[in-house]
Protein backbone atom coordinates (compact mmCIF):
# COMPACT_ATOMS: atom_id res chain seq x y z
CA UNK A 1 0.00 0.00 0.00
CA UNK A 2 2.93 2.40 0.71
CA UNK A 3 4.20 1.75 -2.96
CA UNK A 4 0.41 2.85 -3.99
CA UNK A 5 0.48 6.21 -1.77
CA UNK A 6 4.02 7.28 -3.10
CA UNK A 7 3.21 6.38 -6.74
CA UNK A 8 0.23 9.03 -6.19
CA UNK A 9 2.41 11.54 -4.56
CA UNK A 10 4.65 11.29 -7.74
CA UNK A 11 1.98 11.46 -10.18
CA UNK A 12 0.99 14.65 -8.36
CA UNK A 13 3.82 16.35 -8.25
CA UNK A 14 4.66 15.52 -11.63
CA UNK A 15 1.29 16.77 -12.85
CA UNK A 16 1.94 20.00 -10.85
CA UNK A 17 5.02 20.56 -12.46
CA UNK A 18 3.68 19.95 -16.04
CA UNK A 19 1.19 22.40 -15.49
CA UNK A 20 3.46 25.00 -14.11
CA UNK A 21 2.27 25.10 -10.91
CA UNK A 22 4.36 24.63 -7.52
CA UNK A 23 4.23 21.71 -5.88
CA UNK A 24 3.97 22.32 -1.89
CA UNK A 25 6.73 21.68 0.22
CA UNK A 26 5.56 19.22 2.13
CA UNK A 27 4.59 16.92 -1.08
CA UNK A 28 8.14 17.64 -2.74
CA UNK A 29 10.23 17.43 -0.13
CA UNK A 30 11.91 20.88 -1.05
CA UNK A 31 11.54 24.66 -0.02
CA UNK A 32 9.09 26.72 -1.93
CA UNK A 33 10.49 28.13 -5.15
CA UNK A 34 11.26 32.04 -5.80
CA UNK A 35 8.66 34.35 -6.66
CA UNK A 36 9.13 34.91 -10.30
CA UNK A 37 10.68 38.40 -11.61
CA UNK A 38 8.45 41.41 -11.98
CA UNK A 39 9.05 42.63 -15.05
CA UNK A 40 10.42 46.13 -15.26
CA UNK A 41 9.62 46.99 -19.37
CA UNK A 42 7.40 49.48 -20.81
CA UNK A 43 4.23 48.18 -21.67
CA UNK A 44 3.63 48.68 -25.51
CA UNK A 45 1.58 51.77 -26.37
CA UNK A 46 -1.89 51.29 -28.57
CA UNK A 47 -0.59 54.39 -30.77
CA UNK A 48 1.27 54.25 -33.64
CA UNK A 49 1.92 56.67 -36.24
CA UNK A 50 2.76 56.30 -40.24
CA UNK A 51 6.25 57.08 -39.20
CA UNK A 52 8.16 58.84 -36.26
CA UNK A 53 10.32 61.09 -37.99
CA UNK A 54 8.99 64.11 -39.19
CA UNK A 55 9.54 67.68 -40.33
CA UNK A 56 7.38 71.28 -40.02
CA UNK A 57 3.96 70.93 -41.63
CA UNK A 58 3.86 67.53 -42.46
CA UNK A 59 1.05 65.65 -41.89
CA UNK A 60 0.88 62.29 -39.41
CA UNK A 61 -1.41 59.63 -39.89
CA UNK A 62 -2.26 57.86 -35.96
CA UNK A 63 -3.74 55.02 -35.05
CA UNK A 64 -4.83 54.25 -31.39
CA UNK A 65 -6.35 50.41 -30.54
CA UNK A 66 -8.39 51.00 -28.24
CA UNK A 67 -10.61 47.76 -28.30
CA UNK A 68 -13.82 48.34 -26.74
CA UNK A 69 -12.63 51.92 -24.86
CA UNK A 70 -13.37 55.51 -26.47
CA UNK A 71 -10.49 57.09 -27.48
CA UNK A 72 -11.59 61.08 -25.98
CA UNK A 73 -8.29 62.96 -27.58
CA UNK A 74 -4.70 62.64 -28.80
CA UNK A 75 -2.64 65.35 -28.97
CA UNK A 76 1.17 66.75 -28.94
CA UNK A 77 3.48 69.35 -28.39
CA UNK A 78 4.29 69.23 -31.73
CA UNK A 79 0.93 69.59 -33.22
CA UNK A 80 -0.65 72.72 -34.75
CA UNK A 81 -2.68 74.57 -32.15
CA UNK A 82 -6.18 74.06 -34.21
CA UNK A 83 -8.74 73.90 -31.11
CA UNK A 84 -8.66 73.96 -27.16
CA UNK A 85 -7.04 70.71 -25.23
CA UNK A 86 -10.02 69.30 -23.30
CA UNK A 87 -7.36 69.00 -20.34
CA UNK A 88 -6.14 72.56 -21.03
CA UNK A 89 -2.80 71.32 -22.17
CA UNK A 90 -1.14 73.47 -24.18
CA UNK A 91 -0.73 70.75 -27.14
CA UNK A 92 -2.23 70.66 -30.51
CA UNK A 93 -4.72 67.88 -31.07
CA UNK A 94 -5.16 65.10 -33.95
CA UNK A 95 -8.23 65.22 -36.09
CA UNK A 96 -10.22 61.89 -36.20
CA UNK A 97 -11.11 60.56 -39.58
CA UNK A 98 -12.63 57.11 -38.83
CA UNK A 99 -12.78 54.98 -36.01
CA UNK A 100 -13.77 51.07 -37.08
CA UNK A 101 -13.43 47.79 -35.29
CA UNK A 102 -11.58 49.07 -32.50
CA UNK A 103 -9.15 51.21 -34.40
CA UNK A 104 -9.30 55.74 -34.03
CA UNK A 105 -7.32 56.75 -36.93
CA UNK A 106 -6.56 60.63 -36.29
CA UNK A 107 -4.36 63.02 -38.75
CA UNK A 108 -2.25 66.25 -37.23
CA UNK A 109 0.20 68.42 -39.28
CA UNK A 110 3.16 69.29 -37.26
CA UNK A 111 3.45 72.75 -35.56
CA UNK A 112 6.70 74.93 -36.60
CA UNK A 113 8.20 73.49 -34.15
CA UNK A 114 12.31 73.20 -32.90
CA UNK A 115 13.55 70.36 -33.93
CA UNK A 116 13.46 67.23 -31.16
CA UNK A 117 11.73 64.39 -29.55
CA UNK A 118 7.94 64.77 -29.00
CA UNK A 119 5.54 62.88 -27.30
CA UNK A 120 2.15 62.08 -28.72
CA UNK A 121 -0.72 61.05 -25.81
CA UNK A 122 -4.18 59.86 -25.94
CA UNK A 123 -7.00 59.38 -23.82
CA UNK A 124 -8.30 55.62 -23.77
CA UNK A 125 -11.32 55.19 -21.64
CA UNK A 126 -10.56 56.57 -18.13
CA UNK A 127 -7.22 56.50 -18.70
CA UNK A 128 -3.87 57.45 -20.55
CA UNK A 129 -1.45 54.85 -22.07
CA UNK A 130 2.44 55.27 -22.24
CA UNK A 131 2.89 57.69 -24.96
CA UNK A 132 4.39 57.27 -27.93
CA UNK A 133 7.73 59.78 -29.36
CA UNK A 134 7.90 60.80 -32.56
CA UNK A 135 11.52 63.25 -33.72
CA UNK A 136 10.90 66.71 -35.73
CA UNK A 137 14.31 67.22 -38.05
Amino acid sequence: MRNFKTLLAGAAVAGLALTGIAAPAAVAGTTSAPAPAVSTETPASPITADRYTVRPGERLDITVDHGREMVSWISSAAFVRNEPHPMGLDEGMAVPYNDTLGYFHAKATIADVPPGRYEIRARIGGGTPQPIAITVR
